[in-house]
C-alpha cells in the first residue's frame, strides 16, 4: 500500500507556481514531531506537494494540518546524470485550527 498520513505544521509560507499547462502546484514544509532513540522529541521537515485544488487553499505558517497522500519515486537524466528524488503527494488535508 503507497500511502502516508502526517500531522504537523507549516513552517514556512507555501512555494506556489503554476505548469506550462496551468495547473497550480503548491510545496508546503511540516514539521512533524517524533521521538528519537533517546525518547526526547525531535521534529523532522518534510515537503509535501499540492496539486490542483489543494494547491488553491490557503495555509499559513503555524498551522496545525493533518495530510494524506502518496509516494512518488522520480527518476531522470538530464546532461548524462541520473538523478533520483521522492516526493510526498497529497490526497487531502485537513486544517486542524
Amino acid at each position: 500500500m503507497n500511502s502516508f498520513y502526517l500531522v504537523g505544521r507549516i513552517v514556512d509560507t507555501v512555494d506556489m507556481t503554476k505548469t506550462s499547462n496551468g495547473v497550480n502546484i503548491a510545496r508546503v514544509h511540516l514539521s512533524v514531531e517524533r521521538l528519537n532513540k533517546d525518547q526526547e522529541v525531535t521534529n523532522d521537515i518534510f515537503e509535501i506537494v499540492l496539486f490542483r485544488s489543494l494547491a488553491e487553499r490557503t495555509f499559513k505558517e503555524g498551522q496545525a494540518i493533518a495530510i494524506s497522500g502518496k509516494l512518488q519515486a522520480n527518476n531522470y537524466e538530464k546532461d548524462g546524470v541520473s538523478y533520483y528524488n521522492n516526493q510526498l503527494i497529497a490526497n487531502s488535508i485537513y486544517v486542524m485550527e
